[in-house]
């Protein structure tokens, strides 16, 4: 039987780092041409991270669910609960693991809509293409690292 702890260690640490790799891999595709992103607007960085924010979530716990599902079935983990700390909100997720990617996506967008908010006010107009990719690969790292790991303890904690 497979340590529930060592579990979410590893599927959350690949998750961060495929998406601290992939998604700044897509923002270099998607913009090389492109020398300056404003913050707001409908091209702006803003949109860009939000919408990130919800695929990357939704995809990742889709991906954690299903592993934690495949897992449990052939008896190579039990659930457990996770720690005390961690099991009474986690228990509130949505079952489904695109729905919980939905909500975790969420508020993650919520939160970053209001960092670059504050950033705007500090004067921040927008990011250069090698600045949004620094800024892809570690907000992509740790949103993905985080899902995983939120939606892994979610699908064990016993409801």
């Amino acid at each position: 039987m497979t340590g529930v702890g060592a579990y979410v260690r590893v599927q959350a640490t690949v998750a961060g780092l495929v998406n601290a790799g992939l998604n700044p891999l897509i923002e270099w595709l998607s913009h090389r041409e492109k020398g300056f992103q404003p913050l707001w607007g409908s091209n702006g960085a803003v949109v860009n991270l939000v919408v990130t924010s919800m695929i990357l979530s939704v995809l990742v716990a889709l991906f954690a669910a299903r592993g934690v599902r495949l897992e449990l079935a052939a008896g190579r983990m039990r659930a457990d609960g996770g720690s005390s700390r961690m099991r009474r909100p986690l228990s509130r997720l949505p079952r489904q693991g695109w729905l919980a990617g939905l909500v975790l996506g969420a508020a993650a967008a919520a939160v970053l809509v209001v960092v670059c908010w504050l950033l705007g006010l500090l004067g921040v107009s927008g990011l250069t293409l090698r600045q949004m990719i620094v800024v892809k690969a570690v907000y992509c790292g740790l949103l993905g690292f985080a899902v995983a790991r939120w939606t892994i303890l979610s699908q064990l904690a016993v409801r």
